[in-house]
């Protein structure tokens, strides 16, 4: 499973989550409103992808072999 934007509040809950009922997890995110330190609280392995939903090649990358994609990706405040 991916899941986009992993390293903000709800995308790592819910890889958190994902790791914990035993799932294979894959993070992609950009870090620009996410924050490494989220990551922290996920339990058990998982694979980080430091990089934009923008990048086809690394979104391509990361959902290769993948069955579901939670897209939580966003930007917060769209003026």
């Amino acid at each position: 499973m991916l899941v986009t934007g992993g390293a903000g509040f709800i995308g790592s809950n819910l890889a958190a989550a994902l790791v914990r009922a035993g799932h294979d997890v894959r993070v992609l995110d950009d870090l620009s409103t996410g924050r490494r330190e989220n990551l922290t609280t996920i339990p058990g392995p998982f694979r980080f992808v430091e990089a934009s939903v923008l990048d086809g090649r690394a979104l391509a990358d990361a959902s290769k072999g993948v069955d579901v994609i939670f897209h939580e990706a966003a930007i917060v405040s769209v003026p």
